[in-house]
């Protein structure tokens, strides 16, 4: 496996990456949020198909086209200054941290039953009226 510095390195190396595509590509300087949309769609579905095969190097793989997405998103909410892969990042630590308080506050629980009751405790306090709620609505009827 590779350390975190080597890990840091690649995505670093990804950043730059497409810096350059969205800089210099025809294709990839024309996308946008919305553009990439079906396309993230699929490459899901495609990872989704990987896992069910247990085909792990075909998840690798997806993985990667999801990864690459998230940073094109990111890239491209960097240009018209919205966030950016950083605050990505920070969003979804911030999220992690609340969403578990038994590791990162004070809350004691003693099985894996207590952490899906807190969970569903915090989405209610969170001002959900039902953890259903924020489910995207194009999500297919079947995975609701």
């Amino acid at each position: 496996m590779n350390t975190r510095a080597q890990q840091l390195q690649a995505f670093e190396r990804l950043l730059d990456i497409m810096d350059d595509l969205r800089e210099k590509c025809p294709w990839d300087k024309k996308q946008t949020l919305e553009s990439l949309r079906h396309l993230t769609i699929e490459e899901t579905y495609e990872l989704g198909d990987a896992i069910l095969d247990n085909d792990l190097p075909e998840i690798k793989k997806e993985l990667g086209d999801l990864l690459l997405h998230i940073v094109f998103y990111a890239k491209i909410g960097s240009e018209t200054n919205d966030f950016d892969i950083a605050d990505v990042a920070n969003s979804i630590c911030d999220k992690l941290i609340d969403r578990h308080p038994h590791i990162y506050g004070d809350v004691v629980v003693e099985n894996e039953e207590q952490v899906k009751q807190n969970w569903e405790k915090l989405k209610l306090k969170e001002g959900r009226t039902s953890v259903l709620e924020g489910v995207p609505k194009s999500l297919p009827a079947l995975v609701k």
